[in-house]
C-alpha cells in the first residue's frame, strides 16, 4: 500500500504485509524505485481485512495508517516520522458493513 512519506525524507514510501503477517516498509528513492525492505513488525495485522495509508490524521506532521479488523473495529497507528509506527489505538467500531477503506 502507498502510505506517503513515512521516514521524513520527502519521498513516498510503501508498506507491504507478507503471508506470515510481517509488516515491511520500502523507502522510495525518488527515481521510481524502492530501496530494500525494512521489517517494522512481526505477527502484525493477521485479523485485519483492510489497511490504508491516510496521511497525517493526528495533526503531528507524521503519516499514519488506519486498519479495520474482521469484527469491524477500526484502528489507528500513529507514524513516528522515522519510518515506523506506535501501537494501535481503536478509533471506531461497527465498520464491518463496508467493503473496504480507501
Amino acid at each position: 500500500m502507498g502510505a506517503g512519506d513515512l521516514n521524513g525524507d520527502g519521498i513516498g514510501d510503501l508498506l507491504a504485509q507478507d503471508k506470515a503477517n510481517n509488516l515491511y516498509r520500502y523507502d522510495g528513492t525518488g527515481k521510481g524505485t524502492f530501496k530494500a525492505r525494512v521489517k517494522l513488525f512481526g505477527n502484525w495485522g493477521g485479523s485485519y481485512d483492510a489497511i490504508v495509508g491516510v496521511g497525517d490524521i493526528t495533526g503531528d506532521g507524521k503519516a499514519d495508517i488506519v486498519s479495520r479488523d474482521t469484527s469491524g473495529a477500526v484502528w489507528r497507528n500513529n507514524g513516528n516520522g522515522k519510518g515506523s509506527f506506535g501501537g494501535r489505538t481503536k478509533i471506531a467500531t461497527g465498520w464491518q458493513g463496508y467493503k473496504g477503506l480507501f
